[in-house]
């Protein structure tokens, strides 16, 4: 197979494979489960789209404005986005047990003081965008900022990341709202 051959193809692939995530949205939304599907199925035509997006790039192994478009280029941006929204859903499961040890402690402000230490990287790093940008309350929804593929408008359900939510509710109100903290 030439090398033209199996750019067609792997570009033909890239298609359906993006057709095949547009087709897993149920009402509008996607769900975790199908979404780590979706991603452990094309892990291999990532690495090629990965290999091959600065094909045909004026700069010789970078990107430039004339491949931003390109397919293999699209994909390999893609992809880890949607690793890291499967990484991120991870978390649910710490979020209700920390959910858990709140209101044990929520009383006794020494603990309360400690939970909010244990958990503050969490909630000023690594979720922060997550509530600023990517929670819609009114929507009930979830919708990441971290797609650049605006027309695939992946979504999910608000009551998928509940514990998420709940955590960051919970979090921002004593870290950045209430006197618990100090300035």
């Amino acid at each position: 197979m030439t090398q033209q051959e199996e750019k067609i193809l792997n570009r033909k692939e890239i298609d359906e494979a993006l057709e095949n995530l547009k087709s897993l949205k149920k009402g509008g939304f996607i769900n975790i489960p199908k979404l780590t599907w979706w991603v452990l199925n094309y892990v291999e035509l990532y690495q090629y789209c990965h290999k091959n997006r600065h094909n045909g790039s004026c700069y010789e192994g970078m990107t430039c404005p004339c491949i931003s478009n390109n397919p293999e280029n699209r994909f390999s941006f893609l992809y880890p986005s949607l690793q890291e929204i499967i990484e991120l859903h991870k978390h649910e499961e710490y979020f209700r047990e920390e959910m858990a040890v709140l209101e044990n402690v929520r009383d006794d402000y020494p603990d309360l003081m400690q939970w909010l230490k244990k958990n503050e990287k969490l909630g000023t790093e690594d979720f922060f965008l997550f509530w600023v940008e990517w929670y819609e309350e009114e929507q009930e929804a979830v919708k990441p900022f971290i797609l650049e593929e605006k027309e695939l408008d992946i979504k999910f359900k608000a009551g998928e990341w509940q514990y998420t939510i709940k955590f960051m509710e919970e979090f921002n109100e004593l870290y950045w709202e209430s006197d618990a903290c100090p300035d």
